[in-house]
């Protein structure tokens, strides 16, 4: 399966669901308006062939993942409509909260990948106002102990930095520019 962290064009999202006929799972990046935007008509779309995870817990069919999300970056400037603020963020994640109830009544577990654009406050975040993670993400980790938790947004140019973290149990993954993961669960 392939996840997209936020901030790739739609229509690179498409041409991977079409050329790997693998299911796409994707969140939107704090740039996405210049990335979901149909060349002809201009308006945003969501990429076909792909599931768009903005708020949401959803179950894989064919491996049994649970896998949630949550777009955008924090709230640095009035531009771009995926910015949020941290108590923004905080309401996305309540509106989580009974699909997240659901899966650990019937499947006996919270999550398993939690997929974002932006890091948690203090684990693998920027030190500038654009690339700090969110404390309600770290809250999220803490509460629901996904195994794994995918981002980007923060670019590492140099692969000598390490793009891994450990928060508790859950591995905290930057797949910035991109990552082959082999998901031990």
């Amino acid at each position: 399966m392939v996840f997209g962290c936020g901030d790739l064009p739609a229509r690179y999202l498409e041409f991977l669901a079409d050329a790997l006929e693998k299911p796409v799972y994707f969140v939107l990046g704090n740039h996405m308006e210049e990335w979901t935007r149909h060349y002809v008509t201009g308006k945003t779309y969501d990429p076909m062939g792909c599931i768009n995870l903005d708020g949401k817990v959803v179950r894989d069919r064919s491996t049994g993942l649970l896998i949630g999300g949550l777009p955008g970056s924090p709230k640095y400037s009035g531009e771009g409509g995926q910015q949020f603020t941290e108590l923004q963020m905080s309401i996305k994640i309540l509106k989580m909260l009974p699909g997240l109830m659901r899966h650990r009544l019937r499947r006996g577990r919270w999550l398993d990948v939690l997929l974002t654009h932006a890091p948690a406050r203090d684990v693998n975040d920027g030190p500038d106002v654009a690339h700090r993670g969110f404390k309600s993400m770290r809250w999220f980790l803490k509460a629901f102990k996904p195994s794994y938790h995918l981002h980007g947004h923060i670019h590492l140019y140099d692969r000598n930095i390490p793009h891994v973290a450990l928060y508790g149990d859950v591995e905290v993954i930057n797949v910035y520019p991109y990552q082959k993961l082999d998901l031990d669960l």
